[in-house]
């Protein structure tokens, strides 16, 4: 492939992945609501509260499913055509079934990676299901602090949670072919029939005659099995390596439980943060402070999943330029996904933190306390780890990164200890969320350092190409939107407005339309370079036109 169809491919993964999370972003957010509304703010964060525990036991899983993606992409890169090298005769598609057959030394090296893969996660799944019920029952009976009458109930939620672990873990191998592959058309529809079938969830919850906290986790195990079920379908009719097969390759499962084992450095440091001051949050304060992290979590991660997606579709093409060390292709690809991924964040947060109080107003019957401050806060945070991404994936797909993710686990696990002391101290549980944020700012700052020395990533260009207009349009960008609202609810304009429509509709509206407008001008005034400004009009004038046709 030329580097502009290399480029075509990522910009249509793009669109269908954006599109698709626009539609699993409405439906997650409205599904929320109404589960706290079935099960009401204790057991919602009950139900938050045990999944963290069951988290606890999956942070392996991050680590192995970033290794096998990475040696999938690799191995793909190794064995087909990037810009500015030839293509690989021998990759070909097979007639009638579609199916995608790499060269013959690619096939035989990513089948072993999805054996081996295979294999591991098997094992991990039986792990941490004997781990999950031996350890982590110890520990919901006897640290944390549960209702007894509700503790019957949450048992149930531990088994079922551990069920879906299992299902997911076995699962993931699978999930890396389809991303490897490039195959963003499928990832995307099949996130947005999880949705909709935990939508279907929620009705049938409203409609059970059991305990509504136990039938929401079983209810959700199986939509996880219906998932699992189409994406091996799937993967087994598409790509010729997805047969379920267990393989023992010592010398891979060497260099995977290495990189793996890396990885696994800042995976458990990011998940002992972040179960940490769940657990802490528990041991300290009120049980609804729990309910607001929660609803925070989803909310962030519903709006940084279309960050995740987009990245998604640029993530292999990073990999396997760094497999054949096209560097000028590398720079590039990490300077735009950076910005990228920053502008889609903000454009999409910068509303929903001026409008933040009565969004959840609208939203919730029931707003719990700190809500309002903990979902601004882990907004912001994921604004900084959108520009984090592409620099983290760069270093990952060298395969050497022992010192990195030494250094950067470091960083990460100073926030423990000073949660503890805010929260035993009696300080207000936002400012946990403060230091959280603050700190991953120096994650992000090592991240581009190191990207710099090992990767040859250069930081004036990244700082002309990405620093200086992500500044520029995330400074910009507020004042007019901010006056906005403040004319509508309490300047000169709210009398006026009031005789006519609700003042809280008004602002929400007349805010988020105006910051809309604000960012897109800005995003292509100051925010695009000129090349970069003719591709993506070369990409809306074809796609009219083919629809004109």
């Amino acid at each position: 492939m030329t580097e502009l169809e290399h480029k075509r491919r990522i910009a249509k993964n793009t669109a269908a992945l954006y599109t698709r999370m626009l539609v699993r972003l409405a439906v997650t957010l409205y599904t929320s609501r109404i589960v706290l509304d079935i099960l009401g703010v204790d057991d919602f964060a009950l139900y938050g509260i045990v999944g963290g525990i069951v988290t606890l036991f999956t942070f392996l899983q991050t680590a192995l499913n970033a290794s096998t993606q990475r040696f999938m992409s690799f191995e793909l890169g190794r064995g087909t055509s990037l810009p500015g090298s030839p293509a690989d005769a021998n990759a070909s598609t097979t007639p009638n079934t579609g199916q995608t057959k790499p060269s013959r030394g690619a096939r035989t090296a990513l089948e072993r990676v999805f054996g081996t893969s295979l294999t591991l996660f098997t094992l991990l799944a039986l792990v941490i299901t004997i781990l999950g019920l031996t350890v982590g029952l110890w520990f919901l009976n006897n640290k944390l602090v549960i209702p007894p009458d509700r503790l019957h109930a949450v048992h149930w939620v531990l088994l079922f949670t551990l069920l879906t672990t299992c299902v997911n873990l076995i699962q993931t191998p699978y999930n890396a072919s389809i991303i490897s592959h490039e195959k963003m058309s499928f990832y995307a529809w099949i996130s947005i029939a999880d949705v909709l079938l935990k939508l279907g969830v929620v009705f049938l919850l409203s409609a059970s005659p059991v305990d509504k906290l136990a039938s929401y986790a079983g209810l959700l195990f199986a939509v996880s099995l219906v998932i699992f079920a189409i994406t091996i379908a799937y993967s087994r009719r598409t790509f010729t390596i997805c047969r379920f097969q267990f393989v023992w390759d010592k010398p891979l499962l060497k260099q995977m439980a290495s990189f793996s084992g890396w990885t696994l450095c800042d995976s458990g440091a990011q998940l002992a943060v972040t179960q940490g001051r769940i657990f802490l949050l528990n041991i300290f304060t009120p049980l609804v402070t729990n309910a607001a992290m929660s609803i925070a979590t989803q909310v962030s991660t519903a709006v940084y999943n279309f960050v995740i997606y987009f990245q998604s579709s640029f993530n292999p093409q990073i990999t396997k330029a760094s497999a054949q060390n096209n560097k000028s292709y590398l720079q590039d690809l990490v300077n735009q996904t950076s910005k990228f991924s920053y502008y889609m964040l903000f454009a999409l947060t910068l509303p929903i933190l001026l409008n933040m109080h009565d969004i959840m107003n609208i939203w919730l019957k029931e707003v719990p306390a700190y809500t309002v401050a903990f979902c601004s806060i882990t907004l912001l945070y994921y604004l900084i780890e959108s520009l984090s991404g592409p620099l983290w994936i760069t270093t990952w797909a060298t395969g050497t990164i022992r010192n990195y993710q030494i250094v950067v686990s470091l960083i990460r696990t100073t926030t423990l200890p000073i949660t503890w002391l805010l929260l035993a101290k009696g300080i207000e549980p936002q400012w946990v969320l403060v230091v959280w944020v603050v700190i991953n700012g120096f994650c992000y700052l090592y991240r581009l350092y190191y990207a710099n020395k090992n990767n040859g990533i250069p930081l004036k260009r990244y700082a002309r190409e990405v620093l200086r207009p992500v500044v520029a349009i995330s400074v910009l960008a507020v004042p007019l939107p901010l006056l906005t609202r403040w004319w509508l609810t309490n300047g000169t304009l709210a009398c006026r407005v009031a005789e006519t429509a609700p003042i809280q509709w008004a602002a929400l509206v007349v805010s988020t339309l105006t910051s809309i407008l604000v960012t897109g001008a800005l995003i292509w005034t100051i925010g695009l370079k000129p090349t970069e400004k003719k591709h993506l009009k070369q990409a809306i004038l074809s796609r009219l036109q083919r629809k004109k046709d």
